[in-house]
């Protein structure tokens, strides 16, 4: 899962919207240096990763991707499926998405002087440019993807990515509306009852 739906999944569990950005920032088991409320939001991050890399039906589409990308398919899918979420988020969210994605970035700039520096700055390019917006947009999904390639030592066939999410547009749409309602019903059931940050699931 890309950053649109683990700030989603997130809010649906009541989980801080801020340790689940640093999911994949924080390395490591020992996270006691951080607040609990920031130290539950990762852990749950790296759990919705895991649900998600070993469901059979993310296993399934992953194999749509032919060498040499199928190494970064996982990368490509998680930015399909957020593309997907934008497209279809009032089918899971009551709050109209430009509102959702102001309230994550007031929270995300509230604890920036926690965050690393490298997720401080993927921040502030996350808010500048309004990426949970905008990722409806196909165009800006190929630039994610293509700066992602950039930031790898090397040029990689995840150069141009996005035209293998074109090719398969319509088998990644089903795949997505097949999945993540799964994915949601999966972490509202794992934190039935326990919302913390005062969110009800949905809104």
């Amino acid at each position: 899962m890309n950053y649109l739906a683990h700030f989603h999944l997130a809010a649906c569990a009541g989980s801080s919207l801020t340790g689940n950005y640093l999911g994949d920032t924080v390395k490591g088991s020992a996270l006691e240096a951080w607040p609990a409320v920031i130290e539950e939001g990762i852990r749950l991050h790296r759990s919705i990763d895991a649900f998600t890399d070993h469901h059979p039906d993310v296993v399934r589409t992953l194999a749509l991707f032919e060498p040499p990308r199928r190494r970064f398919a996982g990368i490509i899918l998680d930015m399909a499926f957020d593309h997907f979420l934008a497209l279809h988020w009032s089918s899971f969210h009551r709050t109209p998405l430009t509102q959702f994605s102001r309230t994550v970035y007031a929270e995300l700039a509230q604890n920036a002087p926690l965050m690393p520096s490298v997720a401080r700055l993927r921040f502030e390019r996350m808010r500048d440019h309004d990426w949970l917006l905008n990722y409806q947009r196909i165009e800006v999904i190929d630039r994610a993807l293509d700066a992602i390639a950039g930031r790898l030592s090397r040029r990689t066939a995840l150069f141009g990515a996005v035209e293998d999410i074109e090719r398969h547009y319509g088998a990644l749409e089903a795949s997505f509306l097949c999945f993540y309602p799964q994915l949601l019903h999966w972490v509202q059931q794992r934190d039935a009852g326990q919302d913390r940050r005062g969110l009800s699931p949905g809104g």
